[in-house]
């Protein structure tokens, strides 16, 4: 998505137009927000000019939803309730209680895009400069919305002053409601050919990347304006990112059970840790290598803060391998040129090292590595609204993931790959 702080549609015009179709008539919606009519419809007019688009189809009768309507309606609504719920918590009363009413009616861009700018940017100073404006701008709009609010979203530290956790949870509901917008300006854009849409998309170290570049391919071609952006991270860092609205989903291991009530994850396939070595290694010379002689080699490890290496050190203790560390990395790069280049073996998800399996570089020994189930899929934010082009995206990775379950094919091209290749070929 754009950033949601900066180019989300004029706030007082979203809130007429979604008023309108809450209400049905202009004269209904201008009461629910103390408005006259005129002042709703040159709103609801300023919004249609911004988005470019018509919203309203307007007759002697009054005025109904179009088709864009009916598609931006479907976020303005969620959005406002991103924003009514989080005041709700906030202030311990019903998101639908006259009070939140009141202070959502109220909110403006500048009360969003400060908490936005102060929860990304972690201070005033460089929030500002985010925004293009002055620190004391930033101060105001900031303190304005405390005080329209009246709770507590600030904190002094030793560093200055800084958004409190309440300020935090609320600036990521901000955040959310923003990024509704933005999906919803994404989708009228495409719809209408004016523009092109996009995406962004987390993946996890030992994510099977080659399937999800195979699924970005296929997307490309019916989406040709699309803008894909695939950003690499930890897992925590991916999180908190995604529930901020910065990245759509996350692709790669999944954290059974979900960490939080507000995350839901989709299992596509189990993806194994095995055991690694070069092509042409010793153990590969061998009918059927055993545990026995796995003892003759040294192994690449994992740092000690990777999941893996809790695997590995276990494996070593139940099979009484050898223990001695003498390379340690957390870069996959080095692990996978280390294996390449030695007699060295290591521990890594088949379907992260399936590229090399395929192409030769590494062979992944027939010994099963007992460890807690790995399974690989997608994570989202619980509720999360999909645009058509995040659907599709999404239906093909999952097909990509199903044929690869199906005929993983080690040796040579799988029918994931095939697919690929039909399409391009098209």
């Amino acid at each position: 998505m754009a950033n949601p702080e900066t180019q989300t549609p004029n706030l007082a015009r979203v809130r007429a137009f979604d008023s309108v179709g809450l209400a049905g008539t202009m004269t209904e919606a201008a009461g629910r927000l103390f408005l006259t009519q005129p002042a709703i419809s040159r709103s609801v007019l300023g919004l249609e000019r911004e988005l470019r688009t018509a919203l309203l189809e307007r007759t002697y009768r009054g005025a109904s939803l179009t088709e864009e309507g009916r598609i931006f309606g479907r976020r303005t609504r969620r959005a406002f309730e991103r924003i009514d719920i989080a005041l709700g918590v906030l202030l311990g009363l019903p998101h639908s209680a006259d009070d939140i009413q009141r202070i959502s009616r109220k909110l403006t861009d500048a009360h969003l895009r400060s908490l936005i700018a102060l929860a990304r940017a972690g201070n005033f100073r460089r929030a500002a400069a985010s925004l293009g404006i002055s620190e004391p701008s930033l101060h105001r709009s900031a303190r304005g919305c405390e005080r329209l609010i009246g709770a507590p979203l600030f904190r002094r530290t030793a560093d200055g002053i800084v958004l409190s956790r309440q300020g935090a949870d609320l600036a990521r509901s901000f955040a959310l409601a923003a990024t509704e917008l933005m999906a919803g300006v994404d989708e009228l854009a495409f719809k209408s050919g004016k523009a092109s849409t996009s995406m962004k998309i987390g993946v996890l170290a030992l994510a099977p990347k080659r399937l999800l570049a195979m699924a970005a391919e296929l997307v490309s071609h019916q989406y040709p304006t699309a803008q894909l952006t695939i950003l690499e991270a930890g897992y925590d860092a991916l999180v908190d990112r995604m529930r901020s609205g910065q990245i759509d989903f996350i692709f790669g291991a999944l954290r059974d059970p979900s960490p939080s009530n507000d995350i839901a994850e989709e299992s596509l396939f189990d993806d194994p840790y095995c055991i690694v070595c070069r092509t042409g290694h010793p153990l590969t010379r061998m009918p059927r290598p055993g545990r026995a002689d796995l003892r003759q080699f040294d192994w690449i490890f994992p740092t000690p803060a990777l999941p893996r290496r809790d695997v590995l050190d276990k494996l070593i203790q139940r099979w009484q391998l050898r223990e001695r560390v003498q390379m340690e990395t957390d870069s996959l790069g080095v692990i996978t040129s280390g294996l390449v280049t030695s007699d060295r073996i290591g521990l890594l998800p088949r379907g992260f090292v399936g590229a090399e399996l395929r192409m030769g570089m590494l062979a992944a020994l027939d010994l099963p590595v007992p460890h807690v189930r790995r399974k690989i899929g997608i994570t989202s934010r619980a509720g999360w609204l999909p645009t058509d082009m995040h659907t599709q995206f999404l239906l093909h990775l999952r097909d990509l993931c199903r044929q690869e379950r199906a005929n993983p094919r080690p040796n040579g091209r799988s029918r994931a790959e095939k697919a690929r290749g039909e399409v391009r070929g098209k």
